[in-house]
């Protein structure tokens, strides 16, 4: 809708009114001057009528001597005199022969003389063939035998009133022109003080803001206005200023929690959701509120929760999966958002319970490895026992099945102290006991290598030691000799006999220690879990080593408590590297 502004409208409005009064003046001015010449045309033809009736009455003229008289009457002037007699016979006549005149009986100026005792008319004279102005008088009132009639014309009086309006319309003009420069002004003065506030009033709307109060206009009205803008603009501040506050105590509070907050309306368009809520929902925060779920999530299991909190008005918990960019359990808690105690849509909690299901698997395949691992030598231990204790057995074989229950005895102690040892780094790792404090690393690898003297001379390996006896690193010795241990009983278990075993310490933005050895190379698809307890590429090979399974996950754990961690990398050579890498001291 257009909509035009005050000032545009006051001053266009003032434009017809001044136009119209002007018109309307020049009009009457017009007009009452020229009721005023006529007026005064008529009361000076009168005066000159009553002087000729004086001059006539005095000399007693006659009526031959009338004619002389008028002629020479007017002369004076530029008048025109006739002589009329009652009956409408003229005998008298300064511009025209009498004689040759007619009956002026019916002439208007002449009916009203003899009626009224004077008459006048405007009108074109069929005599002298232009517009006059006449004046008759009947001096007597119809006791003279004559009319006494006198004109002039109309001609010079037209000239002279066209001259008077031309003069009018000029001055007019000008008077017109000075009131719509007031009118301009005046508006002018009346919208800028309204403009100001109008822009006042956008900026504050625009920007919530009111750098300075609107200044108060001078007029009453419009004082009155400002001043109760700039109170109303004072309120909304303040009421701003509280929502504000509250809305970043309420962000403050979902940005907090620890749960996936999500509230939408009966349409299950969104109201509010926090970030935990966006990261796990795996969707965009810009255009969440206002945005109905189901366009946002293809879930099924999340929108039929939702569904059935909406249609059942009831609270319903459950546990859903969400793949994205990795598989994701949550636990979902849906119950009726209520509003004034009617019920306004959905409230949903959301639960990473993702490490509680991989902790559980975790410990899942725990305790099926343990069984398994335990199960499997305790089975033998009870087979060889039996066949022992059926006393049929020879001496021989008597003491290889011992041999054997001894064996299966003592890798069943070995997983036992393995587990021991593991639980108990994963527990100083927990409430951080464990206390790490410089120590020389040359030492530490020495101390490694001095304990496996037995094992590499009868496997004819060599370890070759390069690490700088100034290296520092932060370390519980005995927790990270027994990491270096465990790597260089897997370097020459699983590698090559006779092959040399090397210990190379560099350091870049960490300390790193790397255990090298020649062998068949780990296949790509077990390198990922070669760290997790009990998991054995060649179980058959392993058992036969007499490993646990349990050495690199306990590496593993000591990296980590030490702040560091541990990898593996092959090279073409059929070298296999495991580094630990440490902080800098």
């Amino acid at each position: 809708m257009n909509r035009r502004p005050l000032f545009k409208q006051l001053f266009l409005t003032f434009i017809p009114i001044v136009l119209i009064g002007i018109i309307a003046l020049i009009f009457l001015v017009n007009q009452f001057t020229r009721n005023f010449y006529f007026s005064q045309t008529t009361n000076d033809l009168r005066a000159r009528a009553q002087l000729i009736s004086l001059t006539i009455n005095n000399k007693s003229l006659k009526s031959e001597l009338i004619q002389q008289y008028v002629d020479e009457a007017s002369l004076t002037g530029d008048m025109r005199i006739t002589i009329v007699r009652n009956d409408g016979v003229v005998f008298g006549d300064s511009h025209k022969n009498h004689r040759q005149m007619d009956n002026h009986k019916n002439r208007p100026e002449i009916l009203e003389a003899i009626q009224y005792g004077e008459g006048t008319s405007n009108r074109f004279s069929s005599t002298i063939q232009e517009d006059q102005i006449y004046f008759a008088l009947n001096p007597n009132n119809n006791e003279n035998i004559y009319i006494i009639r006198v004109s002039v014309s109309l001609n010079e009086l037209e000239d002279s009133m066209a001259d008077l309006q031309s003069k009018i319309l000029i001055i007019g003009f000008i008077i017109g022109l000075l009131c719509l420069l007031i009118s301009f002004y005046f508006s002018k003065q009346l919208t800028t003080p309204i403009e100001a506030m109008r822009l006042e009033a956008e900026k504050y709307v625009s920007t919530l803001k009111l750098s300075a109060p609107i200044p108060i206009p001078k007029t009453k009205e419009l004082a009155s206005l400002a001043i109760s803008l700039n109170q109303i603009a004072m309120e909304l501040d303040k009421r701003i200023k509280k929502m504000q506050l509250d809305k970043t105590e309420k962000e403050s509070i979902l940005s907090s929690m620890q749960e996936g907050l999500l509230a939408l309306n009966k349409k299950t368009e969104i109201l509010s959701i926090n970030d935990i809520a966006v990261d796990y929902l795996n969707i965009k925060k810009e255009i969440a509120v206002g945005t109905e779920i189901s366009t946002l999530s293809k879930n099924k299991k999340l929108l039929s929760i939702i569904k059935k909190v909406s249609k059942k008005n009831t609270r319903i918990q459950q546990e859903i999966v969400i793949k994205g960019n990795k598989k994701r359990h949550f636990l979902i808690s849906g119950s009726p958002l209520k509003r004034g105690g009617k019920k306004s849509g959905v409230l949903m909690l959301i639960n990473d319970i993702t490490l509680q299901k991989q902790l559980e698997s975790v410990r899942q395949d725990f305790v099926a490895n343990v069984s398994h691992e335990l199960k499997t030598p305790i089975t033998s231990i009870i087979g060889y026992l039996e066949l022992i204790d059926q006393g049929e057995l020879k001496y021989e074989q008597k003491k290889l099945f011992l041999d054997k229950v001894f064996n299966h005895t003592n890798r069943m102690n070995a997983i036992i102290d393995d587990l021991l040892k593991l639980s108990k780094i994963e527990s100083q790792e927990d409430d951080n006991s464990i206390e790490l404090m410089p120590s020389p690393l040359s030492q530490i690898i020495d101390g490694s290598v001095d304990d496996l003297n037995t094992l590499t001379s009868k496997n004819n390996n060599k370890i070759l030691v390069a690490c700088n006896e100034s290296i520092m690193v932060n370390a519980d010795p005995q927790l990270l000799r027994e990491a270096i241990i465990n790597l260089l009983e897997n370097a020459v278990k699983y590698g090559t006999t006779g092959t040399d075993i090397n210990i190379n310490v560099d350091q870049t933005e960490t300390t790193n220690i790397q255990v090298i050895n020649h062998g068949e190379a780990i296949p790509d698809k077990y390198r990922d879990r070669i760290f997790q307890r009990f998991y054995r590429i060649d179980k058959s090979r392993d058992r036969e080593a007499g490993g646990t399974g349990l050495g690199l996950a306990i590496v593993k754990h000591i990296s980590l408590v030490h702040g560091g961690e541990v990898g593996v990398s092959f090279s073409d050579n059929s070298e296999t590297c495991f580094t630990i890498s440490l902080p800098i001291v």
